[in-house]
């Protein structure tokens, strides 16, 4: 056997199961022991974070409030459509993450582009959360009274950022013990901060407020917000993997994933959305006039809720990072647990500690950037696995990067999968820019993200049919469609 090639179970004993959750190998159902509590529980305290209240504040630039909050419904669930259809069967099936999940389209070596997406995603989403939670901080004290310098909104979302390390150090299953808690504490501190919003704002000020700043025509303005939604529920490629491998099957993940987190980040962005419209001025941010409106009994609860929001969002992000690095050949993959959490969370250390308010300009830019990445691979994987592989996947070869292996293809690396991906990019990049949001979207209510799938999916299907299966790679062969003991 060739030393390239990583066997997936190694032994099995009574700690192989825990071994294959920090290591991203393939899990036997018998092993899974997320319910759909779990799973749903882990999804709502993902979900609902003070990221939501940017997002929504982005919607208030071009919506008013009874439109804004349909497009933010509906876009959420359409973003999390194409996650369900990508991810939740292949990941359920087997027992995998998003990075594995991709090694039959991209290479067992080109998946280092998952790795590279996901780690970024994690890390930029995680910063905006611990320099939330810094910049919330600093407003409630302010609200007290009481003077703060400059650099305590890095100091403490750095403070944010040892607690999930604290917390993770213990293994991947304080995310099972965390994560029933932290929901039902979100959820309660949640309504209250929604409840107390409208109220301050009142019915009427809020459905008379007009947008921030509308396109001329209605048809961007609705497309606009859709694309908002839909473009920050598909980032939830890079959570959905390592949360739903956990589970026993699809049917016990399904409804837990749609209703925890897609309706969750819709539910949520509505503060944002609300507060956007009604103080223009905010962009969504509520710790930025609620603490003098209502007073230091209102801080104080706005202050629990993004602690504990934040940091259980956080601890997802950090695992899904650590669980990535992990599936990178070479040294990273034989570190401790222990090791590649604190490598995950090392970037956010120095750019939460250093540069929060430049990151925080930033946002909207890697927000667009979530569309342009996710949106292709998802079309991509959606017809892969279901038109070419018809649902079947060689488990042991998902892990075998020797030169026989069935997802070596060229090197370790699909160029089709590459090139598909390629295309998806550059048509939502040519349909929107990321930096300005100028669209260019020909069709009335049509957004970029879902143009970027559908060309992604048929430009991997023609290279499929036309360059892999006459060359006989990529698996697609009586191999691929072996039974494995994933399944059983």
């Amino acid at each position: 056997m060739s030393t390239e090639h990583v066997a997936p179970r190694p032994s099995t004993s009574p700690h192989t199961g825990e071994l294959a959750v920090e290591n991203g190998w393939p899990q036997l159902r018998s092993e899974r022991q997320w319910g759909a509590f779990t799973v749903f529980s882990t999804s709502i305290a993902t979900a609902i974070a003070t990221w939501c209240f940017i997002i929504g504040g982005f919607v208030s630039y071009y919506l008013t409030a009874v439109p804004g909050t349909m497009a933010i419904i509906a876009g959420s669930l359409i973003g999390m459509f194409f996650i369900v259809l990508a991810l939740l069967p292949v990941c359920t099936k087997y027992g995998i993450d998003s990075v594995t999940s991709s090694r039959p389209q991209f290479g067992v070596r080109g998946s280092l582009l998952s790795v590279l997406i996901i780690f970024g995603t994690t890390l930029g989403w995680n910063l905006i959360l611990f320099i939330f939670m810094g910049r919330a901080t600093t407003s409630i004290l302010r609200g007290f009274g009481i003077t703060v310098p400059g650099w305590t909104t890095g100091a403490a979302g750095v403070l944010g950022i040892l607690v999930v390390l604290a917390v993770l150090r213990g293994g991947p299953h304080k995310l099972r013990d965390l994560g029933p808690p932290i929901a039902a504490l979100t959820l309660v501190f949640g309504v209250i901060v929604m409840v107390l919003l409208v109220h301050r704002i009142g019915i009427s000020a809020l459905l008379s407020a007009p947008a921030v700043a509308p396109s001329p025509d209605s048809h961007t303005n609705w497309a606009s917000g859709l694309e908002v939604l839909i473009a920050s529920n598909l980032s939830w490629w890079a959570y959905t993997g390592g949360i739903v491998r956990n589970s026993p099957s699809s049917r016990t993940s399904l409804w837990s994933i749609v209703v925890g987190l897609g309706l969750g980040v819709g539910a949520g962005s509505l503060a944002g959305f609300y507060a956007g419209l009604v103080i223009p001025g905010s962009g969504g941010d509520p710790t930025q006039f609620l603490v003098r409106v209502g007073g230091p009994a209102i801080g104080i609860l706005l202050l629990l809720f993004i602690i504990i929001a934040d940091l259980g969002t956080a601890m997802v992000g950090v695992y899904a990072a650590a669980i990535a690095l992990r599936q990178v050949p070479g040294k990273l993959s034989t570190w401790s647990w222990q090791s590649s959490v604190i490598l995950a969370s090392l970037p956010a250390v120095v750019l939460v500690g250093f540069f929060p308010d430049v990151v925080f300009q930033h946002f909207s830019t890697f927000l667009s950037f979530l569309g342009v990445c996710f949106g292709p691979i998802c079309g991509i994987q959606i017809v892969d696995f279901f038109l070419l592989r018809k649902q079947r996947l060689d488990v042991a070869a998902l892990y075998d990067f020797s030169h026989t292996g069935a997802y070596r293809f060229w090197g370790g690396v699909n160029p089709v999968g590459f090139l598909a991906f390629a295309a998806g990019v550059a048509t939502y990049l040519y349909l929107l820019d990321p930096v300005t949001y100028q669209s260019r979207v020909p069709f009335p209510y049509l957004t970029a993200s879902l143009p970027a799938v559908v060309v992604s999916g048929l430009a991997y299907w023609a290279g499929a049919v036309l360059v892999l299966k006459p060359l006989g790679t990529g698996g697609y062969q009586a191999r691929s469609i072996q039974t494995n003991p994933m399944e059983q």
